[in-house]
């Protein structure tokens, strides 16, 4: 039970911090594949400069990843920008199945989003965060979250995509735990 009430005290925090926020546009990505399933809010800052996002991994046998993450963002390109980026960080919680141990890791990098110009209906998303030792806490030594995936704009607020995923977390002294690695699919509603 004390685990159930970490993760509900975490999405509460990461719910009331959204609905604090002055309106922006707004998003929210679910994914799953046979194992994992995530689902992500993200919210942006009117003034376009400002992305905070929110999150929450769910693997079946593995355990729990939820985030808070807060990035710089703009455009990462000339003429009709089709590529946005964004640089930041996450705070990151980990909690694997089945034992006592836990990590919370400050993850550094950021995010890509590459609309193509002739096919604007088409869109390459990528994201990738590292926490090494110094910014591990808890039962953490390191963290480290790739992601790529390719979507396609099916209504003007929403998107398919399918996308790969790796997530690893080392523990000290316990070895690594990999919560996510493969293939996904999933939908973005933005409103």
């Amino acid at each position: 039970m004390p685990r159930v009430n970490s993760i509900l005290s975490a999405c509460t925090a990461v719910a009331i911090l959204m609905l604090a926020m002055p309106a922006g546009a707004d998003s929210l990505d679910i994914s799953v594949n046979d194992d994992t399933a995530r689902l992500t809010y993200q919210w942006q800052h009117p003034s376009r400069a400002v992305r905070v996002d929110g999150g929450w991994l769910h693997n079946q046998d593995r355990g729990e990843v939820i985030h808070l993450g807060v990035h710089v963002t703009g455009d990462a390109s000339s003429g009709d920008a089709p590529l946005i980026g964004g640089v930041g960080g996450r705070v990151v919680h980990v909690r694997p199945d089945g034992g006592p141990l836990d990590a919370t890791v400050l993850g550094i990098g950021g995010f890509f989003r590459y609309t193509l110009p002739k096919y604007n209906r088409f869109n390459v998303y990528g994201h990738g965060y590292i926490a090494p030792d110094v910014l591990a806490f808890g039962d953490g030594a390191q963290y480290t979250e790739i992601e790529a995936r390719f979507g396609y704009n099916v209504l003007r607020n929403a998107d398919v995509f399918v996308g790969i995923r790796h997530i690893k977390t080392e523990f000290d002294p316990a070895g690594e735990l990999t919560s996510d690695n493969g293939v996904h699919v999933g939908i973005q509603l933005r409103f």
